[in-house]
């Protein structure tokens, strides 16, 4: 018996040896994890970590620091040194510092740029608030944000179809460098006073960046329009209208603004009624700017006695916020040299009715203008 356990023993050693001289291999060929940018880093409801980093001055920021009265905004950036759109959206960041405080937020952004480098820029554009230095991406990693795809192109599956894709859509259109490994996710997110946050906006594209005035706008508020408003008037509606930002880079993430007043007695319908034109705005074609969603206000049900029908309406003032991007690409900044401003066309389309009759479908021109502004590549001057 004995000699039979020894004769069966060694073939079973060398299987475990062979599977053990394997492990590394399989746990190689694993896939990737798929990138799904929603859903990293902290959600909304969930508290950031804390965390103690230096600013463009020196001084020590942690979590609680940064804050203001109600809260705060806080930016991950992928870097202030080489990055056009990080850049950018830093100098477009302090046009809303102001506005932001008013409203009991404190603002800070986070990249792993050292503090020199924070500092040059932060003098070089006239920023004021804090620019944090997370050398070594301590902090991005703790927050969940660490963009791993530069490891990725630079080790020894950079020619797989898959992860160039992944490249040019979180990293480069044109091709990762050795450093730009330890960068962030860029996107924001809104805490309130304990460090929960309230909301968030991270982009699957690396180019695309909302505007702070686009976010302030999404935030609510009394706040004034940062642009002058077209005032137009139908039989059956008032229309304010304006985009969010004056000038707009390559790249941004804007919106188109329309505050609706119905006459009296007026209602026009909302997502979901059936029959019926939906208020919408519908805006013309053009290959440099991409058209998302629109946001819609909570609508109210109406009951209309003639047809003995219950649909959804807005029949109080209310707003649409129409959300569109600005082509950042290497071809669309190509198409747009040269030009001074952008110009979006478009039209509100809905159908109106009071409490005895609907009336024809109409629709508004509308047009909108804003200047157009370069991004920002200079980089900033290394002491």
């Amino acid at each position: 018996m004995a000699k039979a356990l020894r004769r069966t023993s060694i073939p079973a050693v060398l299987l475990l040896a062979a599977l053990l001289v394997q492990l590394p291999v399989m746990a190689q060929a694993q896939p990737r994890q798929k990138i799904e940018v929603s859903k990293l880093g902290p959600q909304v409801g969930e508290r950031v970590p804390d965390f103690s980093l230096k600013d463009q001055s020196g001084k020590t920021q942690t979590l609680q620091s940064i804050m203001g009265p109600k809260g705060a905004m806080l930016v991950f950036v992928r870097s202030a040194d080489w990055c056009p759109y990080c850049k950018t959206q830093l100098v477009d960041l302090q046009t809303g510092v102001e506005e932001l405080r008013k409203r009991g937020l404190g603002v800070a952004t986070i990249s792993y740029d050292p503090p020199e480098i924070l500092a040059s820029f932060a003098k070089q554009r006239g920023i004021s608030y804090p620019m944090l230095s997370d050398v070594g991406s301590a902090t991005i990693k703790k927050f969940g944000l660490l963009n791993p795809v530069p490891e990725w192109a630079l080790g020894p599956d950079k020619d797989d179809p898959a992860v160039q894709a992944e490249v040019r859509k979180y990293v480069s259109v044109r091709q990762a460098t050795a450093n730009m490994v330890g960068m962030a996710f860029p996107g924001n997110f809104i805490l309130d006073p304990g460090g929960r946050v309230k909301s968030r906006s991270f982009e699957d594209f690396y180019i695309e960046r909302n505007t702070v005035s686009s976010l302030l706008i999404k935030l609510g508020g009394d706040g004034e329009a940062p642009v002058a408003a077209t005032k137009i008037s139908t039989s059956h509606l008032d229309i304010t209208t304006y985009p969010s930002n004056p000038a707009i880079a390559p790249g941004n993430r804007f919106s188109l603004i329309l505050s609706i007043e119905p006459r009296p007695k007026i209602h026009v319908y909302a997502p979901g009624a059936q029959g019926y034109r939906v208020i919408k705005v519908a805006i013309e074609p053009d290959p440099q700017i991409r058209v998302l969603g629109i946001q819609y206000p909570e609508s109210e049900i109406y009951f209309f006695k003639p047809l003995n029908e219950r649909v959804p309406v807005f029949q109080k003032p209310f707003r649409l916020l129409q959300e569109m991007v600005l082509d950042g690409t290497p071809q669309a900044q190509d198409a747009l040299r040269g030009k001074e401003m952008v110009k979006v066309k478009g039209s509100l389309e809905y159908q109106a009715c009071d409490d005895k009759q609907c009336f024809n479908p109409v629709s508004v021109p509308l047009s909108w203008t804003m200047s157009l502004r370069s991004l920002v590549v200079e980089r900033p001057t290394r002491q």
